[in-house]
């Protein structure tokens, strides 16, 4: 036996009071940039973990004319002594356990320099000896580091990644603080647009939906009436501009990807090869981006219910 008011032709005409294309275009417009935000904040995570836990553990040592001896000396076999860059390898050896410590050899010069002055032979350039130290996990340099190398070796230059670290981690909780109250202002802007639908729709159906109240027509089958309408309004117009937003993403990814040391096997821009792009994009986008949809039609869909409801409880 079929209950009333359980069918889907009730009356209420809810496809003529909540048209398609206002609300579902407002909502992709709103998934595109959320979609656009939610990938802003996972980069700036991911750029803030990475020098949090990587790179701030990086020190560089420069030492100039590293292969000049330091100073005489008086044994026979090396009358010259130390240079100067195995003096500042000598004093780093007294580093915390753990820590590696590479000099960079010529081939890794040459690569070092090739941006600024190209495959030119860089053999006469007065180049300084370069020393890479990364420091185990939760260990930091010890404050009297440069003062020691000064110290024993004149004109050696200690750079600190960790100062650098602090202020990009900064500005990496900026963004993603910045993130999080763009995707506040879109939920907010979302959530007052299908309150205007609804209200315009209650309005264009007052009639009849007083009628059919008064014949018993429950609140909570009211509501849900003109919920699950703008709930599938809003999960299509979000999911259309969620897949919308890849484009641009897909263009930045590719333009991205020789700075993280990937390449595409395919030529085509948009169309790279799968297998890549799982390496590329990180999991947790694809999952926010999955979200995304489900979170827009929820959002229309516990607007549409409260504001039906509280219209319902005004009727005489």
């Amino acid at each position: 036996m079929m209950m009333p008011f359980s069918g889907r032709k009730d009356g209420l005409s809810v496809s003529e009071a909540l048209p398609d294309r206002s609300l579902f275009t407002l909502v992709a417009m709103m998934s595109f940039l959320a979609a656009l935000t939610l990938a802003g904040a996972t980069g700036a995570r991911a750029l803030s973990a990475r020098w949090a836990g990587g790179a701030a553990q990086l020190v560089t040592v420069q030492v100039p004319d590293p292969d000049q001896p330091l100073k005489p000396t008086s044994n026979k076999k090396d009358p010259t002594g130390p240079s100067r860059a195995e003096t500042v390898l000598a004093d780093l050896n007294t580093l915390p356990p753990g820590t590696v410590v590479h000099r960079l050899d010529k081939e890794e010069l040459a690569r070092l320099l090739e941006p600024w002055l190209g495959e030119a032979d860089n053999s006469a350039l007065p180049l300084p000896a370069i020393i890479r130290i990364r420091l185990p996990d939760r260990t930091q340099v010890p404050n009297d580091l440069e003062q020691t190398l000064t110290a024993h070796v004149p004109g050696t230059i200690v750079e600190h990644n960790a100062s650098w670290g602090e202020r990009l981690k900064a500005l990496a909780n900026s963004l993603l603080a910045c993130a999080g109250l763009a995707l506040l202002t879109v939920g907010g802007i979302a959530t007052l647009v299908t309150g205007l639908a609804t209200r315009a729709g209650l309005s264009t159906r007052r009639d009849i939906i007083e009628i059919l109240h008064g014949l018993g027509a429950s609140d909570g089958y009211i509501a849900g009436r003109f919920a699950w309408r703008t709930a599938m309004l809003g999960l299509g117009g979000s999911l259309a501009g969620t897949v919308l937003a890849m484009v641009p993403l897909l263009v930045l990814f590719r333009m991205a990807a020789p700075f993280a040391n990937i390449s595409f096997q395919s030529d085509t821009l948009l169309l790279p090869d799968w297998k890549t792009l799982q390496n590329v994009i990180p999991t947790d986008m694809l999952v926010a981006f999955a979200a995304l949809p489900f979170a827009a039609a929820f959002i229309c869909w516990i607007t549409t219910q409260s504001m039906v409801r509280l219209w319902l409880r005004r009727l005489p």
